[in-house]
């Protein structure tokens, strides 16, 4: 990390770095890779800043970028005290790049998405250490001004233990790791990263502390070459397993990083250097250009499947529609054709009940009445299956006609009343003083009311209450029905005009066939209008429905 002499009055760029007094390999060792971990720090800054994963990652880009620099200017500072300066401040970018490393291996090998308190509070404590002590002769020695290098002291030695302490605590993180996973994605992912990220803190390592060692610091170009492999792993991870989420923009930035290893080149002049160069810049080339050729591809062979897989379920989507279709239509068919023998067996029972087939016993019309009671139900539920068929098919038929509605709602309310007494219910009735005549299918409009009436009555309990209000606003008639029944379940409510849909809390202990609410909701909205509800469990529930007068 030194020059044999200390620069004197010679060409420097912009008066700061001579570059005529640069190792043969310098450049190609230090350029291409402070350029790529600028291009991916400012990458990871603009992409999302606040992933505590980009910080980190952040952190030992910008160390290591602050370290690159020192370096250079101290192998060619043209000036003593820009030398001298370098060599003060080394320590603590060195520093941080093994402290952040290790924090980001933490976090990406776990999975965590903050770093623990503890590792934090040491983190500062270490770089507040090292700060007090980069003034001090412990820190650097003393400048040896015939060669213009440092003399390291015992912070050094110190450091180069912490950094194997760091270096050892990302291999047990990923045997942890490895132990308790099972996934062979992820197996693979936290193999490829840890070899990755101790390959570049290893290779820092051994050629810093050997360096110094040695005295041989052109040693030291060897160090920032493993940050091209992790930094090539990296990328390979966020091409398969989309860590980070800067797929395609990561890419670029190592594509241009590996046009920018190559342009390096033209700063060597020997050609025995040449050589060395080209061959390792053709074994990353090749690496890199492997794991991202491999990453596309499987990219490539994922989307295929997609597209299979899209295409197949658009079939079945289709089939699925169509059978639906059929099944309506079926439905629909066979209802048709239960109406017509439901409706004359219904005839002939009323003509017995009545005595024109013959004098009955009251025995006999005891059975008939309870075969008439049951023939209503069918033909009631047969009804219901048609509509079902027409809502689903979009063939409801609606048939407007004028009404009067205050004789409306009194028809209704008398058939209502008897079921109300008969469950002993308070019942409260609010209507406008004056109801205005209207244009509405009669059928469908009677069976929405009478099904939100009928459910009141049906869900609440004895000795409950059921108040039912209609009021006018503008051009648009509103009617509620509230009580303080059952209430349907919270997460339940989404369904509740679900076809065959009915509520767990009386699923079971009362009758019911789920048609009634999705045929109201269907004749609201065939009508022009809309239906709702609010509801608490145990409480009560009020529907109401909106209908346009005209």
């Amino acid at each position: 990390m030194s020059l044999n002499l200390c620069p004197d009055a010679v060409p420097a760029i912009l008066g700061i770095l001579d570059l005529g007094v640069a190792p043969p390999l310098l450049l190609y060792s230090y350029i291409p890779i402070l350029i790529t971990s600028i291009l991916l720090g400012l990458l990871l800054l603009w992409k999302d800043s606040g992933a505590v994963l980009h910080r980190l990652l952040f952190g030992v880009l910008f160390s290591f970028v602050l370290w690159i620099v020192l370096i250079l200017f101290q192998w060619t500072g043209a000036h003593r005290e820009v030398v001298h300066l370098a060599w003060q401040l080394l320590l603590i970018p060195e520093l941080g790049i093994y402290i952040f490393a290790v924090l980001f291996a933490y976090t990406f090998i776990f999975q965590r998405s903050v770093v623990p308190h503890n590792a934090s509070y040491v983190a500062i404590l270490l770089f507040v250490l090292s700060a007090i002590v980069l003034p001090t002769s412990y820190n650097i020695a003393f400048f040896d001004e015939e060669y213009c290098q440092g003399v390291v002291g015992i912070a050094w030695s110190i450091m180069y233990i912490l950094e194997w302490m760091l270096l050892s605590s990302v291999v047990l993180f990923a045997l942890v790791k490895l132990r308790h996973t099972r996934s062979h994605a992820q197996r693979l992912q936290t193999s490829m990263f840890s070899l990755g990220i101790v390959f570049f803190l290893g290779v820092f390592w051994a050629s810093n502390y050997f360096g110094e060692l040695t005295q041989a610091y052109e040693i030291n170009l060897v160090g920032p070459l493993g940050m091209v492999l992790f930094l090539g792993i990296l990328a390979y991870l966020i091409v398969r397993f989309h860590i980070l989420h800067i797929k395609l923009l990561a890419t670029q930035v190592f594509v241009f990083s590996l046009l920018f290893l190559i342009a390096a080149l033209l700063f060597i002049r020997r050609i025995e250097y040449i050589q060395i160069v080209v061959v390792s810049t053709l074994l990353l080339a090749g690496v890199l250009g492997y794991l991202l050729f491999h990453s596309v591809r499987r990219e490539i062979e994922q989307r295929e499947r997609l597209e299979t897989l899209a295409h197949d379920l658009e079939t079945a989507n289709n089939t699925l529609k169509e059978e639906d279709r059929q099944k309506n239509e079926l439905l629909s068919l066979v209802s048709h054709q239960l109406a017509t023998p439901i409706s004359s067996l219904k005839w002939y029972l009323e003509m017995m009940l009545d005595g024109d087939l013959g004098k009955v016993s009251p025995q006999q019309k005891e059975h008939v009445q309870a075969m008439y009671n049951i023939d209503i139900n069918l033909s009631d539920l047969v009804s219901m299956i048609l509509d079902v068929s027409r809502i689903q098919l979009g063939r409801i038929s609606i048939d407007k006609i004028e009404l009067d509605l205050k004789e409306f709602f009194e028809e209704i309310l008398s058939e209502v009343k008897p079921k109300i007494a008969e469950k002993k219910l308070k019942f409260k009735v609010q209507l406008s003083k004056k109801l205005p005549k209207a244009q509405l299918d009669r059928r469908y409009t009677r069976m929405i009311i009478e099904n939100l009436l009928t459910n009141a009555i049906k869900y609440t309990p004895s000795k409950g209450s059921v108040i039912f209000s209609v009021s006018i606003t503008g051009a648009r008639m509103r009617c509620e029905v509230k009580d303080t029944g059952c209430g349907i379940p919270k997460e339940e409510k989404e369904q509740i005009f679900g076809r065959l849909f009915r509520a767990s809390n009386v699923r079971n202990s009362l009758d019911g066939n789920g048609f009634g609410l999705y045929i109201a909701k269907g004749a609201a909205e065939a009508q022009g209008g809309c239906i709702g509800f609010n509801s608490e469990e145990g409480v009560g529930t009020t529907f109401w429905v909106e209908l346009p007068l005209s």
